[in-house]
């Protein structure tokens, strides 16, 4: 016989009545459930029961497959080529290329690709006829399988790779060749008794009590003579710790903030729900202006509309729609509509915060930021979301320029090591002049992460406002992209435990 038996401690005992109680073998996970105990304690017994020679542990290897965050995407929405095969079916079965590239909404993937996947799955057809590019749909893609394996994986989290092979073999290929699905090994635990295990008395629990460590009850009442002090093995790895931290999209939320309070900004935030009026209206942006179409924001079905109360203010902005009023602008001529500027949307920008900000806060010097949600129609990528963070601020005083705008954004970057920083002119309805600027990717290259500018008097003058005020609006997650190396923007709400476990702290 390998080892004492009466030196048996108890969860070695429990595990082998276990084993033996549902015929000599079990995986690892439901020993855990039927024993009780944590998987850490389960595996020092096996592991002790192996070297006795009462069990063995038979180790099985699977690949498992799990989608993606763009897999993910798809799985709700579609593949690219069915969306644009469906869109085309539309539009009567066929389209112009442009119209139909347009009207399926397919974001930043490269037109190339999605038209290859096209042709490639027989859905479609390329035309030129008259100097202009045509598709014809070819097929429903109703069924498609590549769809279909997304479907299946995505509904049961991560499927082993052997059970995909019969039925979604050449699927899974492809899937994996657009980066789309991600595979990793899994080893699974089988303990299983070995014949010197099966007729081994099991001695009682009772007579075999050990303990990690002497209380003082233990010794005043004398127990202690009545257990087993279990034996340390100094060499062995500890258990890896992994203590709670914060995400690092929100520790790096609060480094930015900390920045911008140190440099003697104050925080502000206005509603997540927005009248027209203060979302686009007081910016001396038109009525008719394509970003307040239906597709550029999300308008509220219930309530409809707000009553807009500062009438004075809202009479300023009419007039400066209309003719320009005293800002020395002709505004842009026409008829300015109050039910539209009353018409509650998703803000979709925080320029609105900056505006209420402006309008309660007349005398300089006023230095302000938000950083807060945003929201916009829009297909989910690697680079845009429907619902993004936005780092909007002002500074406004006697002599502030074009001059302190781009010194503030240079030293903002260099604060949270960002890199190189280029800007070309860029054009806003409400700043004029304006300035786009650009951050370097290490992977995406040059990706724009401001829009800035200087405020007009179109602007201004309604609010009562007499001196510059500089602005700006960051988009924050893409911001974020760069500092922590991501090259997707869904991998900043990861739920990857391995992920956050291994981010260093910001």
């Amino acid at each position: 016989m390998v080892g004492s038996m009466s030196t048996m401690r108890e969860n070695e005992i429990r595990i082998l009545s276990i084993l033996r109680d549902i015929g000599g073998k079990a995986r690892l996970p439901d020993i855990v459930e039927k024993s009780g105990l944590q998987d850490s304690a389960v595996m020092r017994a096996v592991l002790t029961l192996s070297n006795r020679g009462l069990v063995k542990v038979n180790e099985k290897e699977t690949v498992m497959v799990r989608l993606s965050q763009e897999g993910t995407t798809y799985a709700h929405i579609g593949l690219p080529e069915i969306r644009l095969s469906s869109t085309v079916r539309y539009l009567g079965g066929e389209a112009s290329l442009d119209e139909a590239l347009s009207k399926a909404r397919l974001g930043d993937i490269e037109p190339s690709i999605v038209l290859g996947w096209l042709r490639r799955k027989g859905l479609g057809e390329i035309l030129r006829r008259g100097g202009s590019v045509y598709i014809r749909s070819l097929g429903m893609g109703d069924s498609d399988p590549d769809e279909v394996a997304l479907r299946l994986i995505y509904s049961k989290g991560e499927v082993p790779l052997e059970d995909l092979k019969e039925r979604f073999s050449q699927s899974v290929s492809r899937l994996k060749e657009r980066n789309l699905l991600e595979m990793h090994r899994r080893v699974d635990r089988e303990v299983e008794l070995t014949p010197e295990g099966l007729s081994t008395p099991i001695p009682s629990v009772e007579v075999s009590k050990t303990v990690t460590a002497l209380t003082s009850e233990m010794i005043f009442s004398g127990r202690w003579r009545n257990v087993e002090l279990l034996e340390y093995d100094v060499m062995a790895s500890p258990p890896p710790i992994c203590p709670g931290k914060k995400n690092p999209y929100a520790e790096f939320m609060d480094e930015a903030r900390r920045i911008l309070l140190a440099m003697g900004f104050d925080e502000d935030e206005g509603p997540l729900v927005e009248a027209e009026f203060w979302n686009f209206d007081i910016l001396f942006q038109a009525q008719d202006h394509p970003a307040r179409e239906i597709h550029d924001s999300y308008i509220l079905k219930y309530p409809q509309r707000c009553r807009l109360e500062n009438r004075v203010l809202v009479e300023r902005v009419k007039r400066t729609h209309q003719d320009g009023w005293i800002t020395g602008s002709k505004g842009w001529g026409y008829r300015w509509d109050e039910s539209i500027a009353e018409r509650l949307i998703l803000r979709t920008q925080t320029t609105a915060v900056s505006m209420r900000h402006l309008a309660s806060h007349k005398k300089p010097p006023v230095r302000m930021f938000c950083l807060s949600k945003v929201f916009r129609p829009d297909v989910l990528d690697p680079k845009h979301s429907m619902e993004f963070t936005q780092l909007e601020g002002i500074v406004g005083d006697k002599g502030i320029s074009m001059r302190h705008l781009l010194g503030f954004l240079q030293r903002f970057a260099s604060t949270l090591k960002l890199g190189d920083v280029r800007f070309k002119p860029g054009y806003f309805p409400f700043t004029e002049p304006s300035v786009e600027s650009y951050i370097k990717h290490p992977t995406l290259g040059w990706i724009e992460f401001v829009g800035a500018g200087m405020f007009r008097p179109e602007v201004l003058k309604p609010l009562g406002i007499d001196f510059p005020v500089i602005a700006w609006g960051i988009g924050f997650d893409r911001l974020a992209m760069i500092a922590l190396n991501l090259e997707d923007i869904r991998d900043l709400h990861s739920r990857r435990l391995d992920w956050l476990r291994d981010r260093p702290m910001w």
